[in-house]
């Protein structure tokens, strides 16, 4: 069996997207079979100029409505050594991704070691680079892919698991270079983007084993900002020039830790806080403007500060 050789820079499909928008995969905008060039979707590419046929439309199991997106093995070639295998979505007007949200209902099949690992992640097609993604793990386990503040791509396991014929609602949300991950609306990893462009793609796909995968209800900017998770107005911050510091204050919220990352999202800073109210060391820090990921018993708040 031979395997596909991924083609990243394939041909885009562009539809009138929005900057705001709800796909359900339901008639008459959709309709049953392989998903390829149905509004703006494409597959990976078959290594002979064509394209997979085998991710589609499907009326099977769904969250909204009666049909879903299902990604699935194609026997033609083997297991993959990455999530190349599946269904892309080409944005017709690429989506910033300050402030962006991408989100999905997600149903796999299968979890053992003959099964694949499905992916949900954003991707600059430009820079022929994932900004990041969020990876269901045959064995189980939900990792994330970003960069470790250092200049350093990661997979990073979450320590969250996940079971078999089950529909879990997957968040991926931005703020300048900061990406937080949910799942179920709760929030279970955050880290730096790979890339800070735009996101031109989003893909479903997975490495061509075992199982499959339905997906539904994906939506990009038409939802807010988590911020259930934390009281944002009783956090305050004020940076003292005069004595380059920081302070911290979460009356209702114990504060655990912080980090501080550059604009070209470096991270500077990392420090252990502790109480409601902690100050944090900046001299060191050449002037310019940070970003802060603050994280407490009950959430985490991204904040912009100027050091001077």
């Amino acid at each position: 069996m031979k395997k596909i050789t991924l083609l990243f820079l394939m041909f885009l499909a562009f539809t009138f997207g929005n900057a705001q928008e709800t796909i359900s995969f339901e008639a008459p905008a959709y309709t049953l079979g392989d998903v390829y060039a149905q509004n703006g979707w494409t597959t990976t590419g078959d290594g002979a100029g064509g394209f997979i046929t085998n991710q589609v439309i499907s009326d099977e199991l769904a969250t909204d409505g009666t049909a879903s997106l299902k990604i699935v093995q194609e026997t033609a070639f083997g297991g993959q050594t990455s999530a190349i295998v599946g269904a892309f979505y080409n944005y017709g007007t690429p989506v910033a991704q300050d402030g962006s949200i991408f989100s999905a209902d997600i149903n796999i099949s299968q979890q053992d070691a003959n099964s694949s690992n499905f992916i949900f992640g954003m991707v600059n097609l430009t820079a022929g680079s994932f900004i990041t993604w969020l990876e269901f793990d045959f064995g189980g386990n939900i990792f994330v892919l970003v960069d470790d503040g250092l200049g350093t791509v990661v997979r990073n396991d979450t320590g969250i698991a996940w079971s078999a014929n089950t529909w879990y609602n997957v968040r991926i949300e931005f703020a300048a270079s900061i990406v937080t991950f949910f799942v179920d609306d709760t929030q279970i990893s955050t880290g730096t983007v790979i890339i800070p462009d735009a996101v031109e793609q989003v893909r479903f796909s997975h490495d061509n084993f075992e199982g499959f995968a339905y997906i539904d209800n994906f939506r990009t900017n038409d939802e807010e900002l988590s911020v259930n998770e934390f009281d944002f107005n009783s956090f305050t911050h004020f940076y003292n020039d005069n004595i380059k510091q920081l302070k911290l204050s979460s009356p209702q919220n114990n504060l655990n830790t912080i980090e501080i990352y550059d604009v070209i999202g470096k991270r500077v800073k990392n420090q252990v806080l502790n109480g409601n109210e902690d100050v944090v060391e900046l001299a060191t820090l050449k002037n310019g403007v940070y970003l802060a990921r603050i994280s407490t018993e009950n959430g985490t708040k991204t904040i912009k500060f100027i050091k001077s």
